[in-house]
């Protein structure tokens, strides 16, 4: 019997559930030198194999469904590997960690980003969602219709939220009008598809599960997906894994795959974003 068992049967009862949740005990039941989490700096011997939450995969889903322990979630901190790219991106690529001032607008944040960016104290830090129940969320808003005014956040990230929006060129043109002249947005989908595939009249959650891999997906994107950014105001570049962790080596032992992409987005004619702050990093991540 593992350490990890022992030590759980042995507590109360009334603490077994949390022993169950603690992120210690997650630490010593992966413990290794194989991989280390960039976002909880935990060194594991393996990640926690991802769920399938696609019923019929196809290739073009690729990687994202793949159950493996070299690409999977953070036992610690629950990142997957997307986040751990963000993360990475932040640190390297980005002037998020560099001191000073600004205003960031986080829609649908994940607790793994929200654990860290509500701890910095530069941040003027704003989460959204259209269910304002989440604990991570502040205030309920629909992002085809924000209410601020433009050119309002220097930062803005959305991941994974653009495939569940009927209207995506609304929300894209609306956080472009949000958006500061000198400010970026990181604005992730899955790019599923060979290119976006869609049609509004597929309302059954089964349906929209066997064309859109997702019961509340209402598309697939293709790389064509670069193409609607652009239409609504954005210059767009796109950083493969290599280009922000510099070698496969860092992503496998990150557990970062190699096809994960960074969409880094600013309005049209504007300059690239500043250096990174990897040192502040460091310290927010230490807690």
């Amino acid at each position: 019997m593992g350490l990890t068992r022992v030590l759980a049967r042995a507590a109360p009862s009334r603490i077994r559930g949390r022993l169950a949740r603690s992120s210690l005990l997650a630490r010593l039941r992966f413990l290794g030198t194989t991989y280390q989490c960039p976002m909880c700096r935990s060194r594991l011997r393996s990640f926690k194999p991802l769920p399938l939450t696609v019923e019929n995969p196809d290739p073009y889903w690729g990687h994202m469904n793949v159950p493996t322990k070299e690409y999977g979630i953070c036992p610690v901190c629950g990142s997957e590997t997307r986040h751990r790219l963000y993360w990475e991106f932040l640190k390297r690529r980005s002037d998020f960690f560099d001191g000073k001032p600004k205003r960031v607008l986080h829609i649908a944040p994940e607790r793994c980003l929200w654990e860290h960016f509500r701890r910095v104290p530069e941040l003027d830090y704003l989460t959204v969602d259209l269910d304002a129940t989440k604990p991570t969320v502040m205030t309920a808003m629909d992002i085809t219709d924000i209410e601020f005014a433009d050119d309002t956040f220097n930062v803005i990230v959305c991941s994974h939220v653009l495939e569940h929006v009927l209207d995506d060129r609304r929300a894209m043109h609306e956080i472009c009008r949000v958006l500061r002249p000198d400010g970026w947005a990181l604005l992730q989908v899955p790019i599923t598809a060979p290119v976006t595939f869609e049609d509004p009249s597929v309302t059954e959650p089964s349906e929209r599960l066997r064309l859109f891999g997702q019961r509340d997906h209402v598309r697939r994107y293709g790389p064509d997906y670069v193409d609607r950014l652009k239409e609504s105001g954005f210059r767009v570049d796109v950083l493969n894994a290599i280009d922000v962790l510099e070698t496969r080596a860092n992503g496998l032992r990150m557990g970062v795959h190699d096809l994960e992409q960074v969409f880094v987005c600013r309005k049209d004619c504007v300059s690239p974003i500043g250096s990174s702050g990897p040192e502040r990093a460091a310290e927010v991540a230490s807690g």
